[in-house]
């Protein structure tokens, strides 16, 4: 694989053992890539208002609490500063209007969460050496 160049993420997930797994998966890949975790939408977004440093890629789950990824979404993207942010929209939801939905507003890549451990480092992974073209679900 490819030499990963990414210093920094977001995740945006409220389900700690999602976290966990993620943190897991970065450790072994063997990178030294801070994130931070914002538990739901508010905080996701409080924390790319008060950034001086912006994170290059965000994880965000569609389903949170108080603002979900949608909402997100069209917020970040509705703000120039943050245009150059990857986003990765990482949901257990694989109804084509979903992948519909996030696309239209600005997500770079729809990713279903996958039921085993060795897809999932794979594909956070290729996300991670900007090799994730061939990840993109297909709009039915």
């Amino acid at each position: 694989m490819d030499e990963i160049k990414i210093n920094s993420v977001l995740l945006a997930e409220d389900d700690e053992d999602d976290v966990h797994l993620f943190k897991t998966v970065l450790a072994e890949l063997n990178q030294d890539i801070l994130v931070t975790v914002a538990a739901d939408g508010n905080l996701l977004m409080a924390f790319l208002k008060q950034a001086t440093t912006l994170p290059e890629m965000i994880f965000l789950d569609l389903n949170m609490p108080f603002k979900n990824g949608f909402q997100c979404l069209r917020e970040i993207r509705g703000n120039e500063k943050w245009n150059s942010i990857k986003i990765f929209v990482l949901s257990t939801s694989s109804q084509p209007q979903h992948i519909e939905d996030a696309y239209k507003g600005g997500a770079d890549l729809y990713l279903s969460k996958p039921t085993s451990y060795t897809q999932f480092k794979n594909m956070v992974e290729k996300c991670l050496v900007n090799n994730w073209e061939g990840l993109k679900q297909t709009i039915y």
